[in-house]
């Protein structure tokens, strides 16, 4: 499987499948008028995974490259829904060198 074949299905799960998130850089205004609207996928950590600086009520937020432009873990944060959410570990998974998806660890 090549990177540009997985992205693509990344993508098209995301957006069959994800939710509506907005992703907010750091040093953005309050207003949210520099809010980027995203598909995600979004889930809740089993507690089995409770362990490794990884606490109740964290979740992990799985993000496509695609269009992204940079390492999430410069944004700060993010909204699922209208719960924001601070970017704790921002990890790439790559292929054949290439980042083919994001999966973050937030908490908030």
């Amino acid at each position: 499987m090549t990177p540009a074949a997985a992205i693509s299905m990344l993508d098209r799960q995301i957006r069959d499948h994800g939710e509506d998130v907005k992703l907010r850089a750091q040093d953005a205004a309050d207003d949210g008028s520099q809010d980027i609207a995203r598909r995600a996928f979004v889930r809740d950590y089993r507690p089995g995974e409770l362990s490794g600086g990884i606490e109740q009520g964290d979740r992990e937020v799985i993000l496509s490259p695609t269009g992204l432009g940079a390492d999430p873990q410069r944004l700060g944060g993010l909204f699922v829904g209208d719960r924001y959410c601070t970017i704790e570990v921002a990890n790439p998974v790559r292929l054949a060198g290439a980042v083919v998806r994001w999966n973050l660890q937030v908490r908030g």
